[in-house]
């Protein structure tokens, strides 16, 4: 075939396929038409929000009055504002435990209680209760009257043994206080033995420097009296008008350990200890700082206080200032451990748990009077957990922790009351804060001890 009757061919096919799409346009159809899915006027369900009762209210969905047509949506109103509602306050801080006021207590006889019990001195009462208030009982007919030298207990022997217008007094637990010594003299601090054996007082002749001081021991029986030391005051290591005053006997009776007291403006300073076997007394292995608040531990080998520093203020006593630490010392190595320290805080009335792991304490800022409320603090840690919070209108102290976590405290008001004397309330509280009893309330509530029972 020539070139010529090529290209002719090509141009005829070029010319085919490019009219053969216009041509299939005209044709008529014979498949099945398509229709489109119609378009859904239905319009979005909108909600509005009710300020007042916070709950949702649907709307309901506007509807076209023609189908065909698409109705633009009108914007809802904003909500209004109400007015009328009460504004909702913000939390409060709750405390850790719920008090639970104790019924009226069914009144036990001493010589048939035989229970677990907490023993007090109401006013002039001395009294033994159950740890939830049920249950309670007047442990002597005639009236308990600790004087300003106070009161010491020994939980093994159920014996108390108090001082008062110069004279000693005993009680064991249900009879009556008798007196087993009275002298002309100011007799000061009696302390008892653990094993409630022995008793160690002080006896004064007077308090000028040239005047008897003097460390005695008796047995509760009043037999016994014995002269262990003579003129104590020879022993004090410390410049100033002091004297010495037993605070609590060693585990095994041999020693009695003393803090200095004066009348004075003078501040005490550190520790002592007296020897019963050589007669002598010497400083103790503690800082040369003042020791306030002084508890020993369950073995009596250490003990906790608080410490402060006097600031000195111009033309006036000192003020007491930072930095407040709650510290513990070895009385065999001298070792001392800082646990807690604040510029803010002072730390007041630890006591020792039975384990002698934890301290039991209260907080006051210098912002209120009151006390902030009940700490504890793991030694080994510094960890510390808050058992009861406090008020600014009232003191709180830690007074005993039973080996069950019960700790035994009192909030002492510092307003008069009713009576026109401020009151004191006695609690139980579990160390975990969970559940707290009132005892009683009165104006006077000195905590003496715990027992396990009478019997």
């Amino acid at each position: 075939m020539s070139p010529r009757k090529k290209n002719t061919l090509l141009f005829i096919f070029l010319s085919f396929m490019a009219i053969l799409p216009a041509c299939a346009r005209r044709l008529p159809s014979t498949s099945t038409p398509v229709t489109a899915a119609p378009t859904s006027t239905a319009q979005p369900v909108l909600t509005q929000v009710d300020r007042g009762t916070r709950s949702v209210v649907p709307q309901a969905s506007p509807q076209p009055s023609d189908p065909s047509e698409v109705q633009a949506l009108t914007p809802l109103p904003p909500p209004t504002e109400r007015t009328d509602l009460i504004p909702t306050r913000e939390p409060e801080p709750t405390e850790t435990a719920k008090v639970i006021p104790s019924p009226i207590p069914t009144q036990v006889p001493a010589s048939a209680w035989e229970g677990p019990g907490v023993i007090f001195i109401k006013d002039s009462n001395l009294m033994i209760s159950s740890f939830n208030g049920t249950q309670m009982s007047m442990l002597s007919e005639e009236p308990v009257g600790p004087g300003p030298w106070g009161q010491d207990y020994s939980s093994q022997a159920r014996r108390l043994v108090y001082e008062s217008g110069n004279s000693l007094w005993v009680v064991d637990l249900g009879k009556n206080p008798h007196s087993i010594l009275s002298v002309d003299r100011y007799l000061e601090s009696p302390v008892i033995s653990v094993d409630g054996t022995k008793i160690a007082y002080s006896l004064v002749t007077g308090f000028d420097e040239d005047q008897s001081k003097q460390l005695w021991t008796i047995n509760p029986d009043g037999t016994e009296n014995v002269l262990a030391i003579d003129n104590t005051s020879r022993y004090i290591t410390d410049p100033g008008p002091f004297r010495l005053r037993p605070i609590a006997w060693s585990l095994d009776n041999t020693k009695v350990y003393l803090v200095t007291t004066t009348d004075s403006e003078a501040t005490p300073v550190g520790m002592y200890v007296a020897d019963l076997a050589t007669g002598t007394i010497e400083k103790a292995l503690t800082p040369q700082v003042t020791l306030w608040d002084i508890s020993f531990s369950p073995d009596r080998t250490r003990i906790a206080y608080r410490t402060f520093q006097w600031k000195p203020v111009p033309g006036s006593m000192p003020e007491v200032g930072p930095p407040f630490t709650l510290s513990i010392t070895d009385l065999a190595t001298g070792a001392t451990q800082i646990i807690l320290e604040s510029n803010t805080e002072q730390f007041f009335h630890p006591i020792w748990s039975l384990e002698g792991n934890r301290l039991a304490y209260s907080i006051r800022s210098g912002v209120v009077e009151g006390d902030l409320g009940l700490f504890t603090v793991e030694l080994a840690t510094g960890e510390t957990t808050t058992v009861v919070l406090g008020s600014e209108s009232s003191r709180m102290t830690p007074w005993n922790w039973r080996s069950t976590g019960i700790l035994v405290y009192t909030e002492k008001q510092l307003s008069p009351g009713e009576a026109g004397e401020p009151l004191t309330n006695l609690y139980t509280i579990t160390v975990a804060g969970k559940e707290q009893h009132q005892i009683d309330s009165a104006p006077r509530i000195t905590v003496v001890g715990v027992i396990e029972g009478m019997k």
